[in-house]
């Protein structure tokens, strides 16, 4: 993979933490536009009833708490609780304002689809419509409080349209950002994935890679990289077709990923040629399963050619280690093939298992 290339993103999707690491900085421009168009209306609309001075103190610390947490980090990408806490906070802040300035009625009230906005970009569909059913009794409890008669068909009209009008871009909103993921997982799938037999590709693989190399760096623990080619596969493409040819890359694909362990990685890197990594794992722990691979093969199945390396004994690198393997699998290959060969630190090769 070249520099240029950017990172595939995590090849496990997690629709909750992406959403909240993904929003995480629309939440708090929605946060500051809140704030502004508060400070906005003190200034324009001049002091309410109760003077101004507790409207823009509160409402500056508000700004200053989540100014604050935007720059600690607040809302982790698991700490799904924490934003929860967050947009009802935002609810609880604006219904104080409207009940500051007795505003209840008026267009202040639709302050509240920024906290539904928010919660349908980054909490789902049932915590905002949960939300939407709080603003409702917000905005009741405020009529009561103001001395307004809640039986008032002047008075609950504005209250129905708002609250139709809060379900209805809620609703939206999380089923928009529902499509968003469902089709962000086809493209990871798309982008991460093999076409024919299901199995990561080269450049999934090295993503992978990287943290597991980083990891035994730190630890000083072996890990196995193992080549994987399949006999005589062109003979096969030129007596029965390409469509065989595909078959039996299938069928291998499969043999392999039923005998891998379930931390173990393994992909297609084109062609007849496929590569796995097995974390934790010695040269005589890697030459022992491929063998118990080869050895399980029946007479009609297509057999493989295999050579391992092992960290650090083979290589510093990734890239120094698939060489030894993809060097060792060839010492199979030219042995007569179904074969397991593992490298050897001064270029040899250890001797071959049938």
């Amino acid at each position: 993979m070249t520099d240029q290339e950017p990172p595939l993103p995590p090849l496990e999707w997690d629709p909750q933490g992406v959403q909240i690491q993904g929003f995480s900085t629309g939440l708090y421009q929605i946060e500051w536009l809140l704030v502004t168009i508060i400070i906005l209306y003190v200034v324009v609309m001049g002091s309410p009833a109760q003077g101004s001075l507790p409207v823009l103190v509160v409402t500056i610390s508000y700004f200053g708490l989540s100014l604050v947490a935007s720059r600690l980090r607040f809302f982790g990408e698991r700490q799904r609780w924490l934003l929860a806490m967050h947009t009802w906070a935002m609810i609880a802040f604006i219904t104080w304002f409207l009940y500051s300035t007795e505003s209840v009625t008026g267009p202040l009230a639709s302050l509240y689809l920024l906290a539904v906005v928010t919660s349908g970009l980054t909490l789902g569909m049932v915590i905002t419509m949960l939300e939407v059913a709080a603003i409702a009794a917000c905005q009741l409890l405020l009529l009561h409080l103001l001395g307004t008669d809640l039986l008032s068909a002047a008075n609950l009209a504005p209250i129905a349209t708002s609250v139709a009008a809060l379900l209805i871009v809620g609703y939206l909103t999380a089923t928009l950002v529902h499509a968003v993921h469902v089709s962000n997982r086809t493209l990871l799938k798309m982008a991460s994935r093999d076409a024919l037999t299901g199995l990561l590709n080269r450049r999934a693989f090295a993503d992978l890679v990287k943290p597991i190399h980083g990891m035994a760096k730190r630890s000083k623990r072996p890990y196995c990289v193992i080549a994987i080619d399949m006999d005589k596969l062109k003979r096969l493409n030129d007596t029965e077709g390409h469509a065989a040819g595909d078959r039996a890359i299938l069928a291998v694909a499969q043999r392999l990923d039923a005998g891998k362990r379930s931390s173990d990685i393994l992909a297609r890197y084109g062609g007849d040629e496929f590569v796995m990594l097995l974390p934790e794992t010695d040269a005589a722990g890697g030459r022992s399963m491929m063998e118990r691979l080869i050895n399980t093969v029946k007479d009609d199945q297509q057999s493989i050619s295999v050579g391992i390396a092992v960290y650090p004994e083979h290589g510093d690198s990734f890239e120094e280690l698939l060489g030894c393997a993809d060097s060792a699998m060839y010492v199979s290959k030219a042995s007569g093939g179904n074969r397991v060969s593992v490298g050897a630190s001064d270029g040899r090769m250890e001797p071959e298992l049938s």
